[in-house]
């Protein structure tokens, strides 16, 4: 086949896989916003952007508290579709398939340059790089960075990623060939790594990935085959220094006392347990079970001892084999283990000592691409009759029909809210989280009916979410939500077991925000608590570790229910002056301040407020505390 005809074909190839990535997913538009989509965009006021006042949009960029950056371009992205489409979630799911597709197409030119530095046959090079693409975008595990709407962070931030290391490939190809390249490659490195990191921390791992590239393929050779030194203080640079500065400052923190505070495993569960998850990650990719993929996966067991449960050995024992298998055939077949490497290098943020959770989907969108490489090194390049490579071909085409049909199939069950409810809490009887995401929903569908067939299943539904394994706090604070707004007994059992959990087990998210609900709800007067039940709730929640967010939601409370306001000044000086860059601290404080007429003192904080935040992001929430100031001043002034 001719360029031109290889060209010709290399589009028509691209062009049916985005296609193939929209009509794929297409399903998955009708479904609504899941889990940390409701704290990141829905319940993100900051994000809801108006307007196009300039401070506004700085605000919504820095306005993520996930990441030490907080990811000011893939917040920025939400921004911009809310401003013109609101909080419909189909639009950003859109978004998000646009952005798969356009990493696919990505994902093909970085395979195919790749491949041309090896020096290969044209057409086959071309096939084999589109095969690649191919089955990338049609892995099922994948579709967790795609209509799990904030998980944008993690494909966007990869498409930076892709864009990177295909210009660093392209770069090498040319120093390589004795032509001007190693400075490209550098503004490739510089340029993924700066972007991405800008919509998720997941892009720091570029340099580790180019660095794999030199190690399996490039050889870190320059012009005749000879070793380009600076090459070796490149990675220095950007490799080697940065991670003894990362894990001299990770490791101490993941070692202290307090670092698994909010697990139920400790360093050494966690890495018996994550050799398991890995094999389990590959296990998904390859050979995709519908009935164990999902978005929750914290009924994942922790792994206790060697044989607890006993495929932690068998964890402990393969992952080793596949990294010494990788370093052993390195020069036979070095995509093969470049696909090998990619997948557990892409796996060095997340599997390692950092105190996550355990498992979660869409870390995998880099690593699946390591897959990729692999399987496609497996069944086309490496046979070597034409009988073999013709049966390669056939099991890869297969392979790639057989994971778009399941990808179908994933984004059919996210269709409508109801129905990814109803099969994530059947997928996941023991998650804590998926029973309690189904009850939840029911409870919205009863419209507070608890006489309704609807409203009974609701009030069923939380009762399974309670009884589930480690189930956390969330239920039984469903059940004191939903019998207080429908006029049902509050049982003693519920407070009891509400404040048992949360005087024995961390303090977290949950546990936050399980609180906040209850005391949001008694401030609008739409739930009737006891004082004393309450009151009980929040000394155990503190009584284990002051935690200052459960502290600031216990001054809302004493401000706003018991009407005591010495104990919620002194709480929200407290809570501020322990976290001094928190926004949110500090405009509770102005909030308070300004309702107890301390005007003066609110006015110094509103200053300080408005040089606080990264690039005066911080002035929307000043500007609004200044007219709250303006107004309640003019209430109290004399005459009015």
């Amino acid at each position: 086949m001719t360029s031109t005809g290889t060209s010709k074909a290399s589009l028509f190839g691209l062009l049916a896989i985005v296609v193939g990535v929209f009509a794929v997913y297409w399903p998955g538009l009708g479904g609504g916003f899941a889990f940390d989509d409701y704290p990141n965009i829905v319940l993100n006021k900051f994000l809801h952007v108006k307007d196009l006042d300039g401070p506004d949009w700085l605000a919504a960029m820095f306005s993520s508290n996930a990441g030490r950056l907080q990811r000011p371009l893939a917040m920025l992205s939400f921004a911009i579709q809310h401003y013109f489409t609101g909080l419909a979630p189909a639009p950003m799911k859109f978004a998000n398939i646009a952005i798969h597709a356009l990493n696919a197409v990505l994902v093909f030119g970085l395979c195919r340059a790749i491949l041309r530095t090896m020096g290969g046959d044209e057409r086959r090079d071309t096939w084999a790089a589109m095969a690649m693409a191919a089955l990338w975008a049609f892995f099922p595990i994948n579709l967790m960075g795609v209509l799990f709407i904030v998980q944008r962070m993690e494909s966007l931030s990869h498409t930076f990623v892709f864009a990177g290391l295909w210009i660093y490939v392209l770069g090498r190809h040319r120093q390589m060939q004795g032509m001007p390249g190693l400075g490209l490659a550098v503004c490739g490195l510089a340029f993924g790594g700066v972007l991405g990191v800008m919509c998720k921390e997941s892009a720091v791992l570029l340099p580790l990935y180019s660095f794999l590239l030199e190690v399996f393929v490039f050889g870190f050779r320059g012009p005749a085959g000879r070793r380009d030194r600076r090459l070796h203080w490149l990675y220095a640079i950007v490799l080697l220094l940065p991670a003894i500065a990362a894990v001299a400052w990770l490791l101490p923190k993941a070692m202290s006392e307090n670092a698994y505070a909010r697990r139920d495993f400790d360093l050494g569960e966690r890495l018996l347990t994550q050799p398991r998850v890995l094999i389990d990650y590959l296990r998904w990719t390859i050979f995709p079970p519908l009935s164990e993929l999902g978005l929750y996966h914290d009924d994942y067991p922790v792994s206790r001892g060697l044989l607890s449960p006993p495929s932690t050995l068998l964890g402990l024992v393969l992952v080793p084999s596949l990294i010494a298998l990788a370093i052993a055939l390195r020069s036979r077949r070095p995509l093969l283990c470049l696909g090998i490497a990619w997948f557990f290098a892409a796996q060095a943020l997340t599997a390692t000592f950092i105190p996550l959770e355990l498992v979660f989907e869409h870390r995998n969108y880099f690593a699946s691409l390591g897959v990729a490489i692999a399987l496609v090194d497996l069944l086309l390049l490496a046979p070597r009759d034409q009988t073999r490579k013709q049966l390669g071909a056939a099991v890869l085409l297969v392979t790639v029909v057989m994971h778009a049909g399941l990808t179908h199939l994933r984004a059919r069950e996210w269709r409508d809210p109801l129905s990814f409810a109803q099969t994530e809490a059947s997928k996941h009887p023991d998650s804590p989280r998926a029973t309690y995401a189904l009850a939840q929903l029911l409870v919205a569908l009863s419209k507070g009916d608890k006489h309704s067939a609807i409203g009974q299943e609701a009030f069923a539904a939380l009762e399974r979410a309670r009884r589930a394994p480690n189930s956390n706090v969330l239920p039984v604070q469903g059940l004191l939500l939903f019998a207080a707004q429908t006029g049902s007994p509050l049982k003693d059992e519920w407070w009891d077991e509400l404040t048992s959990k949360l005087a024995t087990r961390p303090i977290g998210p949950q546990e936050r925000g399980a609180l906040a609900s209850l005391n949001e709800c008694a401030i609008s007067r739409r739930c009737h608590f006891p004082p004393g039940r309450m009151l009980t709730v929040f000394a155990a929640a503190l009584s284990r570790r002051d935690d200052l967010e459960v502290l600031n939601v216990y001054g809302n409370y004493a401000l706003n229910v018991l009407g005591d306001r010495p104990l919620a000044e002194n709480i929200a000086r407290e809570v501020s002056a322990r976290a001094p860059r928190n926004l949110q601290y500090r405009e509770n404080l102005i909030r308070v301040l300004i309702a107890f007429g301390k005007y003066d003192e609110a006015r110094a904080q509103i200053a300080v407020l408005r040089e606080s935040g990264r690039f005066g992001s911080a002035r929307t929430r000043a500007d609004a505390m200044e007219r709250r100031l303006e107004k309640a001043r003019l209430k109290t002034a004399p005459g009015h």
